[in-house]
């Protein structure tokens, strides 16, 4: 038992570092804190305003009172964070809206990162893409930085249909910010936003756990030494029971079968050196009956994918206030899919990325980041209608060279700016890419500040489209953002509004067509509209609750539309409810979340080539569990959680058939989810006591 009093500060937050276990403050700034912990633990009370307390603790079954003063934080009090854009999730962001303890309760798989922001503003729920996208664009306009590089695979390869998962765990990292737009020159390649996650720097002990689920089973194991530490994370996942339990919508001849190895390797160099490296592979195997409208017959499709993903980074501190960051990744991607027995495809990817940069204080009003990077890729395509009679072979090789420059500047105690470039040259297409970036933030009081950002931003044409036309150019998008947020005693405020314009957008006459003459960069569009986001961690007494709302109008004319339409995967209206409880006596969380979209668009060509349609809305109410407890005396995480528990039906568009069939109708069928309801079991044995989050 752990009783103690603050100087009159409510709802403070109050842990054991690197644990679950904690509580918040009440009115008079008491705490009460049960634990099963034992031997010595560190202390950790934090609250906007003040500087952050820790005390190392001596845990045994003792009580234990401590009497603590928090101090304020003069700097705090009066600085001014530029906020435009950006979501941070994390117990090291200051600006965090998620913590890492909600990345871990609150989403729709254990730690699922994905799931846990798409509860945020600005995404579009596209149940059959998968990833994020974000403001109206695609899923490929989200680029995925690890410590500050990017990973050019992150999700899994796609079939129709099925959505794409992420291929990293998500226990690796512990920092995580989403942009949704007007993002930082440090980073390019991404039409609308990045999601930036930062991995452990160093664990605090060492760990080893196995995590059995409904689907799967993954073991880690963690050494730590002195200045070093070693990790390895290993999974295998089989979802035919599951799949074959929840009556999934897709006709499986192959339910996917894959598994994981993730390797990391940390090493402390000098006095403030930190080289962080990391190996990771993984496997996919599926197949699918896929509807063939045109005909009474459905098309198999096979897909087998080998991903290797490689990075090291090194950070260091030059002089007393200068930081070095430096970094290589290599990935290779292996993809082969075949088509009934008639067709096959064949893509091997190769990617390298190199960056260096330096950032630090030029005075304490000026702070200047700098950098340069070389990514190239190289990329090999076969396509085999009848082995080896028709063969289409293509390649081509892509490096793309950058340099940035931003300065956040302190005009004053209450405005802040951040002026940037981003200058890239891409000989592939012959061209170079200027991108400005510009933030401005304005504290209107001591909780409330407003920001205003606008950019442009570049990104080369997807790899299906170059494979046929090198010469395509960068696609381009403008970002103009205005910010408004409001914090105070654990609640926090924003709304967003946007204006985004797309330019040089692909379009083709028809895809795969082999002619280089049939792609082009005619192609433009808008996004436009605003995000809401609430969250009230004080009202109810160990309960916290959040809201976001997205208002969200976009039109493009690009790919092989014939006019100005609406993407299919936009929802004018996105609603999403959150809120978890803790529960002390029993050491649990209870969460519930609701999501809401508004119809989505699609063509019925019975109807009109031009004119969209819209399907019903969709509604998901899901229900979860975590819970801490013992098991033969090792700590055991159990988790329970289940999607769409009324059975709500779901349909996310419309299949037509290309052509129509004696009596001039096009045959159609619609797009569902995998499946109309979800669940997962999920139980976490650690053998060296409470696992690090």
């Amino acid at each position: 038992m752990q009783i103690g009093k603050l100087n009159g500060v409510e709802g403070a937050n109050i842990y054991f570092e690197g644990t679950f276990e904690g509580t918040t403050s009440d009115s008079s700034g008491i705490f009460s804190l049960t634990t099963t912990l034992k031997g010595e633990r560190v202390l950790i009370i934090s609250f906007m305003g003040y500087e952050s307390y820790s005390q190392s603790l001596e845990l045994n079954s003792v009580p234990i009172t401590v009497d603590i003063t928090l101090k304020e934080n003069k700097q705090d009090l009066g600085e001014v964070v530029i906020t435009v854009g950006t979501f941070a999730a994390g117990d090291e962001h200051k600006s965090a809206v998620l913590s890492t303890l909600d990345m871990a309760t609150s989403s729709g798989d254990f730690g699922d990162i994905i799931g846990a922001i798409s509860s945020l503003p600005g995404t579009s729920n596209a149940g059959e893409e998968g990833g994020l996208m974000v403001r109206g664009g695609e899923r490929y306009e989200t680029a995925i930085i690890i410590d500050g590089m990017g990973a050019d695979d992150a999700f899994t390869a796609k079939l129709p249909d099925v959505p794409v998962r992420g291929r990293f765990s998500p226990m690796l990292f512990r920092g995580t910010v989403f942009n949704t737009g007007g993002y930082s020159a440090e980073y390019g390649q991404a039409l609308s936003s990045v999601l930036i996650l930062n991995s452990i720097a160093m664990p605090k002990k060492d760990e080893t756990s196995i995590t059995a689920h409904s689907s799967g089973l993954h073991f880690s194991y963690t050494k730590k030494w002195d200045r070093t530490a070693f990790s390895t994370n290993t999974g295998y996942n089989n979802m035919r029971l599951l799949y074959a339990i929840v009556n999934s919508n897709i006709k499986w001849q192959q339910a996917p079968v894959s598994s994981s190895e993730n390797l990391v390797f940390r090493q402390k160099i000098g006095r403030n050196g930190m080289l962080k490296a990391m190996g990771a592979y993984g496997y996919d195997n599926s197949a699918i009956y896929y509807s063939n409208l045109n005909s009474d017959e459905d098309v198999l499709y096979k897909l087998k994918n080998h991903n290797y993903f490689a990075i090291a980074t090194y950070k260091d501190q030059l002089g007393e206030k200068w930081i070095l960051h430096s970094g290589i990744t290599l990935g290779y991607d292996d993809l082969d899919i075949g088509i009934q027995d008639t067709a096959t495809l064949a893509k091997h990817k190769r990617t390298t990325e190199l960056k260096l940069s330096i950032s630090g204080p030029v005075s304490d009003k000026i702070h200047f980041n700098i950098g340069t990077n070389l990514f190239m890729k190289t990329l090999n395509q076969n396509y085999n209608s009848v082995p080896e009679e028709d063969a289409f072979i293509t390649d081509f090789f892509s490096p793309i060279g950058a340099i940035y420059a931003e300065t956040e500047i302190k005009l004053t105690k209450r405005i802040s700016s951040r002026i940037g470039g981003r200058f890239e040259a891409l000989s592939l297409s012959d061209e170079v890419c200027l991108s400005p970036r510009l933030a401005l933030a304005y504290k209107t009081s001591k909780f409330s500040q407003v920001s205003l950002g606008y950019g442009q931003f570049y990104q080369q044409a997807q790899d299906d489209f170059l494979i046929y036309n090198n010469a395509l150019k960068s696609e381009k998008a403008e970002h103009l953002i205005a910010n408004f947020q409001y914090r105070r005693n654990s609640r926090i405020f924003r709304i967003e509004a946007y204006h985004k314009m797309y330019a040089k957008l692909v379009k083709y006459d028809s895809l795969y067509a082999i002619e280089a003459s049939t792609y082009n960069n005619d192609g433009d569009g808008y996004a436009q509209g605003i995000d809401l986001f609430f969250r009230d961690t004080k009202t109810v007494k160990n309960g916290d609750f959040w809201v976001s709302y997205s208002l969200m109008n976009s039109e493009r004319n690009y790919h092989d539309n014939t006019s100005v339409l609406t993407p299919s995967f936009v929802s004018l209206h996105t609603l999403s409810i959150a809120y978890k409880h803790y529960i002390g006596l029993t050491d649990s969380y209870l969460s519930m979340g609701y999501t809401f979209s508004s119809s989505r668009p699609y063509i019925d060509p019975n109807i009109s080539h031009v004119v969209q349609e819209r399907t019903s809305a969709c509604h998901d109410l899901g229900f979860s569990i975590f819970h801490f407890t013992e098991i033969f005396g090792k700590f055991t995480m159990l988790f329970a959680q289940v999607t769409n528990v009324f059975g709500a039906e779901h349909i996310y568009g419309y299949r037509f058939a290309s052509t129509p069939d004696q009596f001039g109708f096009y045959r159609s069928e619609p797009i569902l989810p995998v499946s109309k309801r979800f669940f997962l079991i999920d139980i976490h044995l650690s053998f060296t006591g409470q696992t690090e989050i």
